[in-house]
């Protein structure tokens, strides 16, 4: 599938969308990594939802500052609080520019981000969505010793499939992208907005980005990503200890809700009239998840032949994590 670029030999327009909430720490940091781009974006849009500390003072005394380096800047502030998931697709409304990028307040961009992602984007008409690797550091900005996509334990399997034209069901599967090391073309949004409530936003743009198009993964961190109480991802992979406990940990619920996100996105995908390959996977792997929850809720000795039957199905390997996510159904207390 062909997507919308910029006219033959004019470079992609950016845009950067920020949304802000009581964020006075780290929010100038990160703006001013913005302006130091080595190809600063075209424009910035910023969105505050209602912050009573000094985060819109600051907003606005950097779109001052960037509109003096010849960027457009445009903020606005929300009367009263309307929640991440309206903010943020309110901001992402009015950016203009071909190429959008995702920006939390608290990071700290790397000076090449908007100039090596965009590239690919120029370099690649069928790419849809990209994102990058990120360092995690700490509040004060001190590397923590991984990265990423090292703390998501991202498997060669899955880049594999992402590289082999297997993306989607990659991120049908589990999210790899982080909102804040992703960018796409703005004709996503033809597919992707309205943004549902069900779904966190990067999860959601990057399945409809590998329904429609080609997405891609930037093997290079372009972010320094701000681990503090309110954003931990866990920056450490799981000890041996940890990983067995997970076996038996309740899971009915995160089943469910899982189970109805997908409903969601069937609903999209009709609306929208996707591939019937594409809907046919994603009730496949509801339909699985609806046996697991049948699983869950039965006794030790009858659960052995029902996860023995959905094993059969392959459905544990194309949607999970295969015999750990047959153990798990074995092993868990709900």
């Amino acid at each position: 599938m062909s997507h919308s670029a910029a006219p033959k030999g004019r470079p992609l327009k950016t845009s950067v969308v920020v949304c802000t909430y009581n964020g006075q720490a780290y929010v100038a940091e990160q703006l001013n990594s913005l302006l130091a781009q080595s190809r600063t974006p075209d424009e910035i849009v910023i969105g505050d939802d209602a912050s009573d500390d000094e985060t819109w003072s600051l907003v606005c005394d950097f779109v001052a500052r960037a509109e003096g380096r010849g960027i457009t800047a445009i903020a606005f502030r929300n009367a009263r609080r309307v929640g991440y998931v309206e903010n943020f697709s309110r901001t992402l409304r009015s950016a203009v520019g071909d190429v959008i990028f995702l920006c939390d307040q608290d990071d700290v961009w790397h000076a090449d981000k908007v100039a090596v992602m965009t590239a690919s984007f120029e370099h690649d008409p069928a790419l849809l969505f990209a994102h990058s690797d990120a360092r995690l550091v700490d509040q004060g900005g001190g590397y923590l010793g991984h990265c990423l996509f090292y703390a998501l334990e991202v498997t060669k399997r899955e880049l594999d499939g992402i590289d082999s034209g297997g993306a989607f069901e990659v991120y049908l599967r589990r999210n790899l992208a982080t909102g804040a090391a992703s960018a796409f073309r703005r004709s996503l949004l033809t597919m992707a907005q309205p943004l549902p409530q069900e779904w966190v936003h990067d999860a959601w743009l990057v399945v409809v980005a590998a329904a429609t198009g080609r997405v891609s993964i930037v093997a290079d961190c372009l972010i320094d990503y701000r681990q503090h109480p309110k954003n931990q991802i866990g920056v450490a992979r799981r000890s041996v200890k940890q990983r067995v406990s997970d076996l038996f940990r309740a899971r009915n619920e995160t089943i469910t809700n899982t189970a109805d996100r997908l409903g969601v996105l069937i609903a999209r995908f009709e609306e929208v009239d996707a591939s019937n390959e594409h809907i046919d996977s994603v009730r496949s792997m509801r339909d699985h998840l609806r046996r697991r929850l049948v699983i869950g809720t039965q006794s030790l000795w009858h659960r052995v032949p029902s996860v023995i039957q959905e094993w059969s199905t392959g459905r544990y390997t194309r949607f999970g994590t295969g015999i750990r996510s047959a153990l798990r159904d074995l092993l868990r207390v709900g």
